[in-house]
C-alpha cells in the first residue's frame, strides 16, 4: 500500500469581537470532515474589549472541544489590534479606529502567508462587519492556492450565547441531514492577487498596498522623459543608463507610431537607418553629454543595427525591469519574434500606452 499523505499544516485565524465562539464554532464544522481538519495553530486577532472576553471564555471551550473529539488542539493565540502608538484598540468606533485595525488585519494576514509550507484558513465570522470586510480583502491581496477563506453560521437563537460554543453531539463525519444547532461552515471563495503584484517589497499599510495592487492590475502606460533620463511603468519611475533608456525609447515611439518589430537582418542600408534611429534616441537620453554608454553604442553602431548589440540591450533592459517590477514588469518587456537569425523585436503596448514628455527636466 502506498503511504499515507501527512495531512496538511495550516493555521486558524479569526477575526473576533466579543462573540470568541466563532472559534470552536469553525473548529468543530472542520472536525466533521472526511476526514477530519484540524490546525496547528489558532490565532485570534481581536479588540482589548474582545479579548478580555476571549481570554475568560475561549480556553476552557477549546479544551471541551478537543475532550469532545478525542483529538488535541493547539491553545489559542490571543492577539491585540493596536493603534499607530501601539495601543490596543479597545472598539472600532472611530475613522481612525478603522484605520488601525485595518493595519493590523493585513500585518497579521501577510505574516502568516509567507511560509510557502503552510496554509492558512481565515474566517470572518466575528468581530464587526467593517473587520471582516478588511479581512477578506487581505487575504484576496495575500492569499495563495492553499489558503481558504470561511464563515460559521448558526442558529440565530444560539449566537452570542455564553453557553454555547459548538453542539453537545461530536460533528459525524459525511452525516446526512440538517447539521446541529443549524451549524454550517459556508467556505467562501476569493480572488488570489498575490501573484499579480508584489506585496512583500512593499512596507505599507492597508490602504498604501489597496492602492499598490490597484497600481499593479491597472492596464499598462509607459511615459519615457528622455531629459531626466526617467520612464514611468504604471506610474513607477525607473532610472536607466542612456543606452538603456534610449532604446526602449526607440522601441516605444515605433510601437507608437505603428512601424513594426526591429529585425536586423536587411540590408546595409536598412541596418544603417535603424542604427541612426536608435542612436538618435539614446542621444536624446543622455542629454547631449559623451557619457560612456553612449559612445560604446556609437562604436557598436558605427555600420550598421547589429544584432549582437540589440539582443544584449534588449535583455539587460528586460532584466532591468524585471527586477524593478518583478510581475509587473511583463506589459513592458520587449519581446522577441521569430527564430535565429531572424529574430526582431518590439514592444507590444498600444500606442494610446505610451507617452514620450520632451518636454520633462
Amino acid at each position: 500500500m502506498p503511504p499515507e499523505t501527512a495531512p496538511p499544516r495550516w493555521r486558524l485565524l479569526a477575526i473576533t469581537g466579543l462573540s470568541p465562539q466563532v472559534v470552536t464554532e469553525t473548529l468543530w464544522a472542520l472536525a466533521g470532515r472526511a476526514p477530519p481538519e484540524l490546525p496547528e495553530a489558532i490565532t485570534v486577532l481581536t479588540t482589548a474589549e474582545g479579548a478580555e472576553v476571549a481570554q475568560r471564555l475561549l480556553p476552557p471551550a477549546v479544551a471541551a472541544l478537543a475532550a469532545q473529539l478525542g483529538r488535541p488542539l493547539p491553545a489559542p493565540e490571543i492577539r491585540l489590534m493596536r493603534d499607530r502608538a501601539g495601543r490596543p484598540l479597545r472598539d472600532i468606533a472611530s475613522a481612525e479606529d478603522n484605520r488601525a485595525a485595518a493595519d493590523a488585519i493585513i500585518a497579521e494576514v501577510r505574516a502568516l502567508t509567507v511560509d510557502p509550507e503552510r496554509a492558512l484558513h481565515l474566517s470572518i465570522a466575528g468581530g464587526r462587519k467593517t473587520m471582516s470586510c478588511l479581512a477578506g480583502i487581505a487575504l484576496s491581496l495575500f492569499g495563495r492556492a492553499q489558503d481558504r477563506l470561511s464563515h460559521v453560521l448558526v442558529d440565530p437563537a444560539l449566537q452570542g450565547r455564553e453557553d454555547f460554543f459548538f453542539p453537545p453531539e461530536p460533528p459525524r463525519p459525511g452525516a446526512a441531514g440538517p447539521p446541529p444547532a443549524g451549524l454550517i461552515l459556508a467556505e467562501i471563495p476569493f480572488v488570489r492577487l498575490r501573484g499579480r503584484w508584489r506585496p512583500e517589497a512593499i512596507g505599507a499599510g492597508f490602504a498604501e498596498l489597496v492602492a499598490a495592487a490597484q497600481a499593479a492590475l491597472a492596464p499598462p502606460a509607459l511615459e519615457i522623459r528622455p531629459r531626466r533620463r526617467e520612464a514611468l511603468l504604471g506610474g513607477v519611475p525607473i532610472a536607466l543608463p542612456p543606452a538603456l533608456l534610449g532604446v526602449l525609447l526607440w522601441l516605444a515611439e515605433r510601437a507608437r507610431d505603428g512601424a513594426g518589430a526591429v529585425a536586423c537582418h536587411g540590408g546595409d542600408a536598412v541596418r544603417r537607418r535603424l542604427a541612426a534611429e536608435c542612436l538618435a534616441c539614446i542621444a536624446r537620453c543622455a542629454g547631449g553629454a559623451a557619457t560612456r554608454s553612449a559612445e560604446a553604442a556609437r562604436r557598436a553602431l558605427a555600420h550598421g543595427m547589429e544584432k549582437e548589440f540589440l539582443a544584449e540591450k534588449v535583455s539587460r533592459l528586460n532584466r532591468a525591469l524585471r527586477e524593478a517590477l518583478g510581475p509587473e514588469a511583463a506589459p513592458y518587456e520587449i519581446r522577441r519574434e521569430g527564430r535565429r537569425p531572424f529574430t526582431a523585436y518590439r514592444l507590444a503596448l498600444a500606442p494610446e500606452a505610451i507617452a514620450i514628455r520632451e518636454e520633462e527636466a
